[in-house]
């Protein structure tokens, strides 16, 4: 069944499994996924029932339900199958729409009735969800609701950086549904920034996240859910998986994974002109990707764009600066919206990618690879180190969600001025710091010496000291 290994695979670290019990339950997943692909649906409607009755909360394997019966012509069963998946969350509407698995129940007035009424099922799942949030995690959070973008906020941040991060979304928003995807999303989206005391629990008790500890943020599309540490460059990325999910629903297509990565990490970083345009600017990642063309281990396109989904996030580390670099030259040439629009059009014939290269290039795809590489060496490197006798404000720091947070003053001249252990950073100058790796990049073009402004948060304070950079001579 090929629609269920695509929910499996879009759903599955939002699962109700937690704990010992995850690696048994995407055990079972797996043996229920074999078991539909061999025609036996009578033997995989018993495992789904065995799962549902183990971890009732997955509304994706109550879907799965609602598709094993109406496989086997059940069309009545089928139909209350697929409105208590919906009823228990599963929001996947286009998904329904175009499943073969359905076929059966096309013409059932349960089946149309869903789909008559998703907008107020998916707005009336969605004010659930964020009703049990704010249950869970008490008055300390900022609570909202955005009509406009079909988003609910739940924030562990200040009032001013609450606002900062609906600014940011607002504006990306804005730009992604008129200019790459063309239209806005038409489901609701809660938007989760946990509180210093939480964000543990968030990311490893409630999400499942492997690595909670270098996780910085993560978009669950079967949840409809937004979750993400700081709200710079983790913020950003996620918001574009959340607008790129929604044009995926409504072309009824699932992109490569380089793709979904790309212009995710594509949109970490960038600049508002003055003419009200994005400018991409690098990161982090630019550095990584000069490095692998330079050393001559970037991985080929050819390989590249056929990277299935296990594939690609094996070598994560090794792919991702390569497909931001790919976006960022895109958009260097101009090329970036045409190239989208090429590869929505030829998605079928070719879902990895490659002709909408040619398309908007008109060169075979192994002269525009050759085009990219030459474009990262001419670019040069990005100062990304932080060394010694590089200036330095003089402190170290953890990401805060809002700024750097202040773990120890390590600097004479920090210590003078005023700054404190607990203090967080959020802006230098007037470049916003949101995660250390904007400080560190706010930091870089500086000189010994320099005095520059730092906008702090302390408790429920907005403090601006000025402060002498010096010689970094230890951390």
């Amino acid at each position: 069944m090929v629609m269920l290994v695509t929910l499996l695979a879009a759903i599955l670290l939002g699962n109700a499994a937690r704990g010992d019990d995850a690696d048994d339950a995407a055990a079972l997943e797996r043996r229920i996924v074999r078991t539909f692909a061999s025609g036996d649906h009578d033997a995989a409607l018993v495992l789904v029932d065995r799962y549902i009755a183990a971890w009732p909360d997955a509304p994706h394997m109550r879907y799965n339900r609602a598709c094993g019966l109406a496989l086997l012509g059940r069309r009545d069963e089928a139909a209350a199958a697929l409105l208590v998946a919906v009823e228990r969350g599963f929001r996947d509407f286009e998904v329904m729409r175009r499943d073969p698995d359905l076929a059966t129940i096309r013409t059932h007035p349960t089946f149309t009735a869903i789909l008559e009424a998703r907008r107020r099922l998916d707005r009336g799942t969605a004010d659930k969800q964020f009703d049990a949030w704010r249950r869970r995690y008490g008055d300390d959070y900022h609570y909202e609701t955005d009509e406009e973008h079909r988003l609910h906020f739940a924030t562990g941040l200040d009032a001013r950086a609450h606002a900062d991060m609906k600014q940011i979304i607002a504006r990306q928003a804005t730009h992604l549904s008129t200019r790459l995807f063309k239209s806005p999303p038409l489901d609701w989206c809660l938007v989760v920034v946990p509180s210093a005391n939480h964000v543990r629990e968030v990311f490893q008790r409630m999400l499942d996240v492997s690595d909670p500890a270098r996780t910085p943020g993560v978009y669950l599309h079967g949840k409809r859910l937004l979750v993400t540490r700081d709200i710079g460059e983790s913020l950003r990325h996620e918001f574009t998986h959340r607008m790129h999910w929604a044009d995926m629903d409504r072309l009824g297509q699932r992109h490569a994974m380089w793709v979904q990565e790309g212009i995710a990490s594509l949109y970490e970083e960038y600049v508002w002109t003055d003419d009200g345009r994005i400018r991409f600017v690098p990161n982090m990642r630019h550095n990584i990707a000069r490095r692998q063309v330079q050393a001559g281990i970037s991985l080929a396109w050819s390989k590249l764009f056929q990277l299935d989904t296990d594939a690609f996030f094996a070598g994560n580390a090794r792919f991702y600066p390569q497909v931001r670099s790919i976006f960022e030259f895109l958009a260097s040439v101009d090329l970036l919206e045409a190239w989208y629009r090429a590869y929505v059009e030829t998605f079928d014939k070719d879902p990895g990618g490659g002709r909408a290269f040619e398309t908007v290039f008109g060169l075979p795809v192994e002269q525009v690879e050759q085009r990219w590489k030459s474009w990262v060496l001419d670019r040069g490197a990005i100062d990304d180190r932080v060394e010694q006798g590089d200036a330095s404000i003089g402190v170290s720091g953890t990401d805060a969600g809002d700024g750097v947070r202040i773990e120890r003053i390590i600097g004479r001249n920090a210590r003078r001025a005023g700054l404190r252990r607990g203090d967080v950073i959020v802006r230098v100058d007037d470049q916003p710091v949101r995660a250390r790796g904007e400080l560190m990049l706010a930091i870089a073009a500086r000189d010994i010496g320099e005095t520059i402004r730092v906008e702090i948060r302390r408790r429920d304070q907005r403090l601006v000291i000025a402060v002498r950079l010096e010689a970094l001579r230890g951390s």
